[in-house]
């Protein structure tokens, strides 16, 4: 085979694949940005969705450990909500956040006082009984009511109805 001959063969092979036609670039870049939307749309309910269990852990766990340290000390533990804030605490401590995305509802146990901050949502007794409201956590038509046995001072968790 001669050069002149090779020469030729890759000159026919480069002519036939000369790309993409603006064509299929349209289409492709079309099929990506509906791929996008759809995506995108997903990815922002699952975010909202995300915060709304995050908080719910957040909450319960809040909870959890409010009832333990009213066990290990001995005394009674507030827990209450500042609805300016979002802010879930335990005598005024250890705070937590909870998003916007997120509602919250709540029935007070007691009326707040002056110079408090929040309004009382829970009272762990020293003598292992409880008092308290109910505190609601929701998101798009669902939701998570908390409250307390008064008797055995344990958190009860149920769907919110």
């Amino acid at each position: 085979m001669s050069v002149r001959s090779m020469n030729r063969g890759l000159r026919s092979t480069r002519a036939g694949a000369s790309g993409f036609t603006l064509l299929e670039l349209l289409v492709v870049l079309a099929l990506a940005a509906v791929a996008v939307t759809i995506v995108g749309g997903s990815a922002q309910s699952f975010m909202a969705r995300a915060q709304y269990h995050q908080a719910v852990r957040e909450v319960a766990s809040q909870l959890g450990q409010a009832r333990s340290l009213c066990v290990q000390e001995g005394r009674s533990v507030v827990v209450s909500y500042e609805p300016q804030a979002r802010q879930l605490t335990v005598d005024g401590q250890h705070p937590v956040h909870v998003p916007d995305a997120v509602g919250v509802s709540w029935n007070a146990v007691e009326q707040q006082q002056p110079g408090q901050t929040g309004q009382i949502i829970f009272v762990f007794n020293a003598d292992g009984g409880a008092r308290g409201g109910l505190l609601t956590i929701s998101r798009a038509g669902q939701g998570t009511t908390f409250r307390v046995n008064w008797l055995l001072g344990t958190v009860e968790q149920a769907p919110a109805s």
